[in-house]
């Protein structure tokens, strides 16, 4: 296949090298130069269009990954160029596997968008009625991601350069092939789900484990999560601040990407999604307003001061909400908190510079945000992708 694609791209090259020169097409390509390949799923062609590499798409026979194929009526046209260039991406990505293809020595089902490579090694998983393989999953993890990913670049005023490389996210089908990966590409030797921040963030996670299940809407919500951890991690300065008395930023941001999208929270920080945690059932408007309402005493000194791993699950909760408050009511102090916890400055000292308050004024600020705007009946969640 390599051969045959090589052939063809340079083919490509040497008649089309030259935009200008490109012919108008025909009535039956629609003066495009190229029509849409056939062999591809057209529920998920839309799909494949957004993503920058697909694995699946490139074995395709016919178009290779471009999704497109030559006009056999005409010399060419707009679309001819489009059809080289994806090709010769394609081409780049396939020259360059990535680690566990390395590691087990076989394709498998890959995309790349412009914030994450995935990987969902995986053979079915439940959406509802409805049974998906890791290509489908892959691509419905890569669009809600991509959401997220949108919401937080709004939010921070991000640009995929600035992180230094993309999130890997992986999924596996058997723990087997999970602690392989944990303990010889992420030198972890654990069965546990694991994530390493940094300059080459990532994420393993076996696709049965507790609170996964082999459910795709699990799996992609606890992706969103794990993915808005690593992304924070590696966001303009490569640091990450859950472990330097930032839990609640951290902690706080992962829930709040997941529920806007899901509209409810499934997946916990402490050892991810492998525990049984389920604070209320992960719908937290009704229970925080019960929470503050029932609990006077200040509660931001000690929370502002923990890392993430130590947050007991209601306190995930209260993380979430003060996040919530933050991007709602002060979006802008959103990445200058993010850059002052890097600096390993202390909460009091950024709530005062960046939100105008001390902590027991933007305690007392978000409880009554909280009251006001909070609903007596939490939105349903989210039953299937």
């Amino acid at each position: 296949m390599l051969t045959s694609f090589v052939l063809f791209a340079a083919a490509l090259l040497s008649a089309q090298a030259d935009e200008e020169k490109v012919g108008t097409g025909c009535n039956f390509c629609k003066n495009r130069g190229a029509v849409a390949c056939d062999r591809h799923d057209k529920d998920l062609l839309p799909l494949e269009e957004q993503v920058h590499f697909c694995s699946v798409a490139a074995n395709c026979k016919d178009c290779q990954g471009a999704l497109l194929v030559d006009c056999k009526r005409c010399n060419g046209g707009p679309d001819s160029i489009k059809l080289e260039k994806r090709l010769l991406t394609f081409q780049r990505y396939l020259d360059s596997p990535v680690g566990p293809e390395e590691l087990f020595k076989r394709h498998m089902p890959r995309v790349v968008t412009d914030h994450y490579d995935l990987i969902i090694d995986v053979e079915k998983l439940k959406d509802g009625s409805r049974k998906l393989n890791g290509h489908e999953v892959a691509h419905l993890m890569a669009v809600e991601l991509e959401k997220a990913a949108a919401l937080l670049n709004e939010h921070f005023g991000a640009k995929p350069f600035h992180s230094s490389r993309r999130t890997r996210i992986w999924y596996w089908n058997t723990v087997k092939d999970h602690k392989r990966v944990n303990f010889e590409l992420l030198k972890q030797n654990s069965e546990m789900g694991f994530s390493l921040y940094g300059v080459a963030p990532a994420s393993s996670d076996w696709a049965g484990a507790n609170g996964l299940e082999f459910r795709a809407m699990n799996v992609v919500s606890n992706a969103v999560h794990k993915g808005t951890h690593l992304r924070l991690s590696n966001l303009f300065r490569v640091e990450w601040i859950g472990n330097k008395k930032a839990g609640w930023f951290d902690v706080g941001a992962a829930h709040w990407y997941e529920d806007k999208l899901f509209q409810r929270v499934s997946t916990y920080c402490i050892d991810e999604a492998n525990n049984d945690l389920d604070y209320e059932g992960g719908k937290w408007r009704v229970a925080m307003r019960k929470y503050l309402n029932k609990h006077k005493n200040g509660i931001l000194p000690e929370l502002i001061g923990k890392v993430s791993g130590t947050l007991r699950d209601y306190e995930h909760a209260l993380a979430w909400s003060l996040y919530d408050w933050v991007a709602n009511e002060h979006p802008k102090a959103l990445k200058l908190l993010l850059m002052g916890y890097k600096d390993r400055i202390e909460s009091r000292d950024l709530f005062r510079k960046h939100l105008g308050m001390t902590v027991i004024q933007a305690e007392a600020a978000w409880r009554e945000w909280v009251a006001a705007t909070y609903p007596v009946k939490d939105p349903k969640p989210r039953k299937k992708l």
